[in-house]
């Protein structure tokens, strides 16, 4: 059997782009491993976001008392001061603080409900023969005449096709912090720089929070095991551990958040979406508005066959990484307290702006 559709990867971009498909009348199969069991750090979902996912009939999940809104971001970011950013100014509403793993499940259930045909493999190896993709996830073949690229920024399909731009070599290190401590801790974001990156930290709608660390992969001691020991030597975020009685309760763990693209995003018989298509730095916050919009646009072009449609989602997924690019230098250069670190040099050169990325 040769499926109409095939969507490889999980995530946010893959369980909309199935949903999506499938609400168009497709029957999608969808190839996805089970990773249920993998805490994912990025928790914080856009106001924005919310108009898209009432497109895809998935509003009300965010309902579920396992997540919560996040009313106050604090950041020391270009001097030692906080400065808040309080919900109220913030034109889209208060950003949601998700339990990743609920609202994944919660919008996977929905796409296989909807008549997305799941199987949890991974895919070891593709190719093209006699005019459609056959997919080997080494326990069975797929055969199928398109595919959606959701396998973040491996873009396993997008990746022999066209070529992917890396602006930077940015990675994290995190670690889910416990408290003991009866004392409901007040539910804020902090931001902090420092000369080797910087520093996130969020209080989960489970009352733990999440610890990140951001700098080059390259720079000396990014290796470094101690992330909870070099979190106390922070100014900020210490002082909110301490007050809350708050300890690392698990070794550190390392993601690759560098800001990447592919382009362009389509191509004969596929389309890129979400982080395969292009993955920004956190510090934007643009990761999980982004995966639901490139999964919409790009199905609703599938469901219609409309070529054009599907070129302007390609030219606006370009578009988007120029404005990004433009904002991103714009907001590290607001941080000039350390002139001689290699992480903030980089960032300041011109090279941080784009065009002069390599692929």
């Amino acid at each position: 059997m040769i499926h109409a559709v095939a969507v490889l990867g999980g995530g946010i971009a893959g369980a909309a782009a199935a949903l999506r498909l499938a609400q168009g009348g497709l029957r999608p199969v969808w190839i996805a491993a089970d990773r249920r069991d993998t805490f994912k750090p990025g928790e914080h979902l856009s106001a924005a976001a919310i108009p898209l996912l009432k497109t895809l009939g998935s509003d009300a999940m965010l309902r579920s008392e396992v997540h919560r809104h996040a009313h106050s971001t604090y950041s020391a970011w270009g001097s030692e001061t906080l400065i808040q950013r309080n919900a109220i100014s913030q034109i889209e509403g208060a950003p949601i603080v998700l339990d990743r793993g609920a609202f994944e499940d919660a919008l996977s259930a929905q796409a296989i409900a909807a008549g997305a045909e799941k199987m949890e493999r991974d895919v070891v190896d593709l190719r093209i023969t006699d005019g459609h993709w056959r997919l080997d996830t080494g326990e069975t073949c797929i055969e199928a005449n398109f595919v959606f690229d959701a396998t973040g920024r491996k873009a396993i399909v997008a990746s022999k096709f066209s070529p992917r731009f890396q602006a930077d070599k940015l990675s994290c290190q995190y670690a889910v912090f416990s408290s003991s401590d009866r004392e409901e801790p007040r539910p804020v974001t902090l931001i902090e720089a420092e000369e080797r990156g910087w520093w996130y930290m969020s209080v989960l709608a489970d009352r733990r929070v999440v610890v990140n660390f951001y700098s080059d992969a390259d720079l000396p001691g990014f290796d470094s095991t101690e992330l909870d020991a070099n979190a106390r030597r922070t100014k900020v975020i210490s002082a909110y551990l301490s007050d809350y009685g708050y300890g690392s309760s698990g070794h550190p763990t390392r993601i690759t958040t560098n800001s990447s693209w592919i382009a362009p995003a389509i191509g004969a018989g596929w389309v890129a979406i979400g982080d395969a298509s292009a993955a920004f730095d956190p510090l934007s916050s643009h990761g999980m508005t982004t995966a639901l919009w490139s999964a919409i646009q790009a199905a609703d072009a599938f469901v219609a066959q409309d070529r054009q449609k599907m070129q302007a989602y390609a030219e606006n997924v370009a578009s988007g990484v120029q404005d990004y690019l433009t904002a991103r230098c714009h907001v590290y250069s607001c941080e000039k307290r350390w002139a001689n670190s290699l992480f903030w040099a980089r960032r300041h050169s011109n090279s941080a702006k784009g065009p002069e990325a390599s692929a």
